[in-house]
Order: C-alpha cells, then structure tokens, then sequence
C-alpha cells in the first residue's frame, strides 16, 4: 500500500451568508492510497505548517482511517 496526501487551499462554503469576518479559505488535505483519495480532510482555522503535519502523519501510518 503506498500512501500520499496533497494539500490544497479552498473557498469555506457559506461564508459570505454567515456574516463571519474570520478568513473567506481553509486547507483540506486529500488522503491517498495507492493513487486513489480514500478520505478528505478539511482544516478551518488551521495552518498551512498543521496541514503539513497532517500529511506527514498520513505517510508514516500515525493516521489510520476508521472504517465503519
């Protein structure tokens, strides 16, 4: 099993309708197994550093998935 993640920065969903004044983008890291994205991780308030931490963590195994 060969593991990978990718960061990316989006848009936050409904902020516009919220009123909120925190920031309009997040980090959502995508969890890969053999080439395939087997979970989505989206990280509101968290650091670009935070979701560099949660990408390594995925690649050593310190994160397994829960599979119901």
């Amino acid at each position: 099993m060969h593991r990978t993640a990718t960061i990316r920065k989006v848009a936050k969903r409904g902020e516009n309708d919220s009123g909120s004044s925190g920031p309009d983008s997040m980090f959502v890291v995508d969890l890969m197994e053999d080439g395939q994205i087997v979970q989505t991780r989206e990280l509101p308030g968290k650091s670009k550093s935070y979701a560099e931490d949660v990408v390594e963590n995925w690649n050593s195994g310190l994160i397994q998935l829960l599979i119901d």
